[in-house]
């Protein structure tokens, strides 16, 4: 059975589903649960050249993790009777699939649970989503976890 179970969060309906998943696994399993967001820092640097004009560049980082937190906070209170912890992890210009897998590895997680947007386009078609990635680069059994 399951020991370690990282789940990762955004604010999406699909990330609310995996987190509802990874709680009941978690309560089954009687495992520890790692609750991790990942910001984004590369959605500020593809604006990089509205935000390198503006004084306010620190202040949207700290805005993004402010959120990250306070969806991490939210989904603590949700995970009564559980083992759980937060983290908040920064991409730090690095895919946020590589950041997840890294600190899955460094935590010695064996499930990881991540919500699948099944959204489609150029950029998914290339580069795939933070899901599919993750599922091909991680150590550990990845569950894709679809809206329901």
């Amino acid at each position: 059975m399951y020991k370690n179970i990282m789940v990762a969060i955004d604010d999406s309906e699909t990330s609310r589903c995996a987190l509802n998943e990874a709680l009941q696994i978690a309560r089954a399993a009687n495992a520890k649960l790692f609750i991790t967001h990942v910001t984004d820092e590369a959605l500020l640097n593809m604006h990089g050249h509205v935000l390198s004009h503006m004084a306010d560049a620190d202040s949207a980082t700290n805005a993004l993790t402010k959120a990250g937190q306070k969806l991490l906070d939210d989904a603590l209170a949700m995970a009564t009777g559980i083992d759980a912890h937060t983290l908040l992890l920064h991409g730090n210009s690095r895919r946020v699939s590589e950041t997840l897998a890294d600190k899955a590895k460094e935590l010695d997680v064996d499930l990881i649970i991540i919500g699948r947007h099944g959204r489609r386009g150029l950029a998914t078609l290339i580069l795939g989503s933070v899901a599919e990635q993750l599922a091909k680069m991680a150590d550990a059994s990845v569950l894709l976890v679809r809206n329901h």
